[in-house]
């Protein structure tokens, strides 16, 4: 079985985990020599609001949040708690739809090394980083917007976090990052599955190629020396 070492980096700031692992990292080398590894893991829990992050799409209705609610109640009137705690509809478990796997990896990572290796071009001078530069999709979602309505819309969410520790800075170091999660797009849940989710991938390409235009911005704070 494979080992993994994992390390957690805690700050006033930011919490994030950090898993020493070369088996998902590959190395975005410039033409002038520049060059740093990347990283692609989903995002573990403990730096996703304690969830797991969505590897495949996963879908939230009216009953879903009837369900966590009873649960909720029932494990309160077990535990003796009267007081309730904030009830969020994004962290239902919701269904996932096998068909469909998270694609950050298969279509934002490819075009996000061209867009590193440009930035090395024109801003590395050459230089080999020493920290790998992670990408951690999170969240990717359809849910519900209102309880009531048999006929509510749904939105499609998404995203996905770039975070590095500095070059100069050690393990208790705050982590640069960059939180991509475009606006979320609402349809009915009918327009959001016909022909194969086909309108779930033409949106979902959209928001990450919204991520990727707002990359090359990020990448001064993300690859500083």
């Amino acid at each position: 079985m494979k080992k993994v070492l994992c390390v957690s980096m805690v700050s006033s700031l930011l919490l994030l985990t950090a898993c020493s692992s070369t088996n998902n990292v590959e190395k975005v080398t410039a033409a002038n020599g520049s060059s740093i590894g990347v990283k692609t893991f989903f995002a573990l829990p403990e730096n996703n609001n304690n969830q797991y992050a969505d590897t495949k799409l996963r879908i939230v209705t009216q009953v879903d949040t009837g369900v966590g609610v009873g649960l909720q109640v029932l494990t309160s009137a077990l535990t003796g708690g009267l007081s309730a705690s904030t009830f969020s509809k994004d962290a239902l478990k919701g269904s996932s739809v096998d068909t469909l796997p998270e694609p950050t990896k298969s279509y934002l990572v490819p075009k996000a090394k061209v867009v590193i290796a440009d930035w090395l071009q024109k801003n590395g001078a050459g230089y080999s980083y020493k920290n790998n530069l992670n990408i951690t999709p999170a969240r990717w979602f359809l849910v519900y917007q209102e309880l009531a309505k048999s006929d509510t819309q749904f939105e499609l969410r998404y995203a996905v976090t770039f975070y590095k520790r500095p070059e100069g800075g050690n393990m208790f170091s705050a982590f640069d990052q960059f939180k991509c999660s475009p606006i979320p797009r609402s349809a009915s849940l009918t327009q959001w599955q016909a022909s194969d989710y086909a309108m779930v991938k033409q949106v979902t390409t959209e928001y990450m190629d919204n991520c990727l235009s707002q990359l090359d911005g990020q990448l001064t704070t993300l690859l500083k020396r």
